[in-house]
């Protein structure tokens, strides 16, 4: 059933996390890497402008194109 939810939707190829403090860093990791990071890349990157935000990039799929959705966490 996943194959064609990818197939027809698209699916998560990496998840970006953005966040302000480096101490959250290395929380944030552990938790990410125990729920998902076997399934998809995970990346963690230092601060941007102070903003703390998560992008979830999707793959292309049959009925949507390959886009990201952004959310604030910060």
């Amino acid at each position: 059933m996943n194959r064609v939810k990818s197939f027809l939707f698209g699916a998560v190829e990496k998840i970006v996390i953005h966040c302000a403090a480096t101490s959250r860093k290395d929380l944030i990791w552990d938790r990410m890497r125990r729920d998902c990071a076997d399934c998809v890349p995970v990346l963690i990157n230092p601060p941007m402008l102070g903003m703390e935000y998560v992008q979830v990039h999707y793959s292309a799929g049959l009925l949507r194109p390959a886009h990201a959705d952004v959310m604030v966490i910060g």
